[in-house]
C-alpha cells in the first residue's frame, strides 16, 4: 500500500472512531471465560483530525444548556406573575365580601326602626278599630235612647208646636242662605217665635231671646233683590230680538229723468250720453242718510251681535248669584255699550232697554255674613227631649 492510501485510511478512522471490542467468550471444555489481554486501539497518526469533532460537540451542549436555562427562567417569571395576580384577585374578593357584609349589616340596622314603627301602627290600628266599634255601639244606643225620649216627648201636647217652630226656623235658613231672601227669612223666624209663645212655658224664655236675636240680625241685612234682578235681565234678554238694528238697508233714490233712447239718428249724441250715464250708475250708487253716522251691520252679522249681548247678560246673572259685584257690573256695561253702538237710538224700545241697564248697573251686591241661628240648638233640644237642658255659661251643643 502506498503512502496516499495510508493517509485516506487514517482520515476515515478519525471520522468514525473505532468502538472498543467486547471480549469474546470461548467455551472450552472447562467452562472458563477468557478475555483478550489487549484491546485494539485505533491508530491516529494525525492529531488535528481527532480534535475537531470534540469541539463541535462541546459547542452544541453549551447552546442547548442555555436554552433550557432560559425556558426555566421564563416559566418561573410566568409563575410569579400568575401568583401575584391570584393574590391580588384574592385580596379584591375579600374586600368586596367585607363591603357586602358591611352594607348588609347597615341595611338590617336601617330596617329595625321601620319594622318597629309598622308594629306600633298595627297596634294603634287595632286599638282604633276597637274604639270605632265601641263608638258605633254607643251611637246605636244613643239613637235608641233618643227614639225613646221622642216617644215620651210626643205625649206632651205642646210637642207639635215645637216641631212646627223648628221647621219654620229651618225654612228661614234655606231662604236666607240659598235664595238670599232676608225679608222672607225674617218673617219665618217671627212665625216660629209665635209658635213658641203660644206654648206658654216660662222655661222657654231663653229660647225666645235667641229667636229675637236671630230676627234682629236678619232684618239688619240689607239684602239684594237677587230674584227681581234676575227676572229683569230675563226680560231684557227676551226683548233683544225686537230691538231695531242699524243696517245698511237704505234704498237708492229713484231716477226721475227720462233715460229712454231716441229712434232718430240725429239724436245720437243724446243717446250716447244717456247710455254712458246708465252704465256709470250701475257701478257707482250714492245713498243719502239723514241720521247720525253709526256702524252699519249686514243682516248676517245681526245674529252674532245678539248672541254676544245675550251671553254678557247671562254672565251678569251668574255673577249675581255668586255675589261678584265687579263682574256683574262689567257685564252689564259691556252689553249696554253694544246696544247703544249698534241699535237704533231713535226707537223707544232701545231707549227703555238702555234705561233698565243703567238702573241695573247701579245695583250693590251685598254678601250675607250670618252663618247660623242662635236658636237652632235649643229648638233641637226641645223637639228631642221635650224641654231645654241646663247648660253652663259659654257651653255649646
Amino acid at each position: 500500500m502506498d503512502k496516499k492510501e495510508q493517509q485516506e485510511t487514517q482520515v476515515e478512522n478519525a471520522q468514525s472512531p473505532v468502538e472498543p471490542q467486547t471480549p469474546t467468550q470461548d467455551a472450552d471444555t472447562n467452562g472458563i471465560d477468557t478475555k483478550s489481554p489487549k484491546e485494539d486501539k485505533p491508530v491516529n497518526d494525525n492529531p488535528s483530525l481527532t480534535q475537531a469533532p470534540i469541539a463541535s460537540v462541546t459547542t452544541t451542549k453549551t447552546a442547548s444548556s442555555w436554552r433550557v436555562r432560559l425556558s426555566i427562567l421564563v416559566s418561573l417569571a410566568i409563575a410569579g406573575v400568575s401568583l401575584g395576580a391570584a393574590y391580588y384577585l384574592y385580596q379584591r374578593v375579600n374586600e368586596q365580601q367585607s363591603q357586602t357584609l358591611a352594607l348588609k349589616n347597615q341595611f338590617n340596622q336601617a330596617l329595625v326602626r321601620p319594622k318597629q314603627q309598622i308594629l306600633e301602627l298595627e297596634k294603634s290600628q287595632l286599638k282604633t278599630s276597637a274604639l270605632k266599634q265601641e263608638v258605633k255601639q254607643l251611637t246605636k244606643e244613643q239613637a235608641l235612647l233618643n227614639d225613646r225620649v221622642k216617644v215620651l216627648a210626643q205625649r206632651n201636647p205642646n210637642h207639635w208646636m215645637a216641631a212646627e217652630a223648628d221647621y219654620l226656623v229651618q225654612m228661614a235658613g234655606r231662604k236666607l242662605w240659598l235664595e238670599k231672601d232676608p225679608q222672607t227669612a225674617a218673617s219665618l223666624l217671627q212665625a216660629a217665635d209665635e209658635r213658641i209663645a203660644a206654648m206658654k212655658d216660662p222655661a222657654l224664655i231663653q229660647l225666645r231671646k235667641d229667636l229675637a236675636k236671630d230676627i234682629a240680625a236678619v232684618k239688619a241685612i240689607k239684602g239684594t233683590d237677587i230674584a227681581g234682578t234676575v227676572f229683569t235681565l230675563d226680560e231684557i234678554i227676551a226683548s233683544l230680538n225686537t230691538l231695531p238694528v242699524n243696517r245698511n238697508d237704505t234704498l237708492p233714490e229713484p231716477i226721475v229723468e227720462d233715460d229712454k233712447l231716441s229712434d232718430s239718428i240725429d239724436d245720437w249724441r243724446s243717446n250716447l250720453a244717456k247710455s254712458w250715464k246708465s252704465v256709470m250708475e250701475e257701478f257707482i250708487v250714492i245713498r243719502h242718510r239723514t241720521t247720525d253716522l253709526a256702524p252699519l251691520l249686514e243682516p248676517d252679522q245681526q245674529w252674532y251681535l245678539l248672541e254676544n249681548i245675550r251671553n254678557k247678560l247671562l254672565q251678569s246673572q251668574l255673577a249675581l248669584y255668586r255675589f261678584d259685584e265687579v263682574n256683574y257690573r262689567q257685564s252689564i256695561l259691556v252689553a249696554r255699550n253694544w246696544i247703544q253702538q249698534y241699535f237704533d237710538l231713535n226707537s223707544e224700545l232701545t231707549q227703555d232697554t238702555l234705561k233698565a241697564l243703567d238702573a241695573l248697573a247701579t245695583l250693590k251686591v251685598t254678601k250675607v255674613t250670618l252663618s247660623k241661628f242662635s236658636s237652632t240648638a235649643k229648638l233641637k233640644q226641645l223637639t228631642t227631649y221635650g224641654e231645654l237642658l241646663e247648660q253652663d255659661e259659654g257651653s255649646t251643643l
